[in-house]
């Protein structure tokens, strides 16, 4: 495991960003989010503690808000020199309530990489975690990789209709995910 200064920076990160989603869900409604973030740097172990850091409850009392996103759902990708990690969080109520599941979401953004050595490491019913190794003889990059599931899996939110659609012309609308750093 990484030391305590890298386990402080990747919990740091994943509770700003679990900030940033449960703000873009409260102002648009969106419940599922593709999110990448760096600290962890493709390290599965670190991916987790994000996640952790993610969906704790949010401390009212404190002075810096971080967390509460523990119902939403989540696929955070990491990318780093030897690998892509990815982990996502479906809770069950919101896969319900929405229609989705976790084998759906995972099916779609994953399909980018799912014969680039892909592995599923671990899976629950709320829970999945996955790595696909670098090749950079056959030209398989980590960060490509990423970027190429998050367009599979955003195209799937949209196709599900989990995210707005953009039917508006108005300069006078703010893309609200945009503005909080959120990567679809």
């Amino acid at each position: 495991m990484a030391d305590d200064k890298k386990i402080k920076a990747v919990k740091k990160e994943g509770g700003k960003k679990a900030q940033d989603l449960a703000g873009v869900s409260a102002l648009g409604g969106v419940s599922f989010f593709n999110v990448a973030v760096d600290e962890p740097e493709g390290d599965l172990e670190l991916l987790q503690v994000l996640l952790d850091a993610a969906n704790v409850e949010v401390d009212e009392a404190a002075e810096e808000r971080k967390g509460g996103a523990g119902d939403l759902g989540k696929a955070f990708l990491s990318s780093g020199n030897d690998q892509l990690a990815i982990i996502f969080h479906v809770p069950k109520a919101l896969s319900e309530a929405k229609g989705v599941t976790l084998q759906e979401w995972m099916d779609a953004l994953l399909k980018p990489v799912s014969d680039k050595g892909m592995k599923i490491v671990e899976q629950t019913d709320e829970v999945a975690k996955v790595t696909v190794p670098a090749n950079p003889d056959a030209g398989v990059f980590p960060i490509k990789m990423r970027d190429e599931c998050t367009a599979c899996g955003f195209a799937f939110l949209r196709e599900k209709g989990l995210i707005p659609q953009d039917d508006s012309s108005s300069d006078d609308d703010v893309n609200y995910a945009e503005a909080a750093g959120v990567e679809w």
